[in-house]
């Protein structure tokens, strides 16, 4: 008996050391991702917030304090807001008709019962593929001279559009590729919420004979509350930061016509050198971020109450 005793307490102390051991495991594991978030995200957002407060030479040399002049500047500045005004309305162009078109996929690949891997994959395909080259492939589409589109037209005997040259329709143009990405992501998205419904939901309104557009709006929906919210918040995130498309098809012009909030954050600090007026964009833009993922938040927090 006094032998066991003493065989218990020797073996306890060694339990700490165990869990500790335990505890460390997961810790080395997210290092490496925790180096890089710290080095390439949260380093850099310090370094873009002190900027905006003061004049940086980009040839180097001290910075100069000025203040809120640089918040000033891009916000009074009539090329800054016009690159604000087309974000929100590249934004509202784009966001419904990609959540729209990506549930009816999502519903058309969760229907299909013959070649469902096929189609699925189908689906999926545009979100696979590389955003910079598609843009490029996009813009031959659309070119005025020997574009796809044009040609099409031409034979049906309509005119030449000038899709990506005209101030009326070059945003409107982005935005319909804008709709071909970020449908496919959607799709992806509400593909994901529609296995999270039961199988017994779809027995019972089957056998209640509820069905089709009743049947999504007053049951499935509703199930799907988070993952519409989640849906529509990267769907406004992805528009908020659109860049890759308007850079490589039409940089932002004509007449800043087609400018958004990024591209014009690059241009201030890579095309005109002003860093500090970059940083501050660049920073409000981060706001207006951090304060859509705090909705999400509290709208999915509201949604599990």
């Amino acid at each position: 008996m006094h032998d066991e005793k003493l065989v218990i307490a020797v073996r306890l102390p060694a339990q700490p050391l165990r869990r500790s051991r335990t505890n460390l495991v997961p810790a080395l594991f997210l290092l490496p991702a925790g180096i890089g978030i710290g080095t390439f995200v949260i380093v850099p957002a310090v370094l873009s917030l002190a900027a905006s407060f003061f004049s940086v030479p980009l040839t180097g040399g001290a910075w100069t304090w000025v203040g809120l002049a640089n918040y000033e500047h891009v916000l009074t500045d009539a090329a800054v807001l016009q690159a604000i005004g087309n974000t929100i309305v590249y934004s509202v162009i784009t966001i419904v008709p990609s959540l729209g078109i990506g549930l009816c996929l999502a519903l058309l690949a969760n229907s299909v019962v013959r070649g469902r891997a096929f189609v699925r994959t189908a689906l999926f395909l545009p979100m696979t593929a590389n955003l910079v080259a598609m843009a490029v492939v996009f813009r031959w589409l659309f070119a005025f001279q020997g574009g796809f589109i044009n040609q099409v037209l031409g034979f049906a005997g309509f005119g030449a559009v000038n899709w990506l040259g005209d101030t009326s329709t070059s945003l409107l143009t982005l935005a319909m590729v804008g709709v071909w990405r970020s449908a496919s992501f959607s799709m992806m998205i509400f593909f994901a919420g529609l296995a999270t419904v039961p199988g017994t939901i779809h027995e019972a309104t089957r056998a209640e004979g509820i069905r089709g557009w009743t049947k999504l709006t007053r049951i499935t929906l509703p199930i799907m509350k988070p993952t519409v919210v989640f849906a529509t918040v990267v769907a406004v995130l992805g528009s908020i930061q659109v860049f890759d498309t308007v850079n490589v098809m039409t940089q932002g012009g004509p007449q800043g016509a087609s400018e958004t909030i990024l591209t014009m954050t690059w241009k201030l600090g890579f095309g005109y050198f002003d860093l500090g007026a970059a940083s501050a964009l660049s920073f409000l833009l981060l706001v207006v971020l951090v304060g859509i993922g705090l909705i999400q938040r509290r709208v999915l927090a509201g949604g599990h109450k």
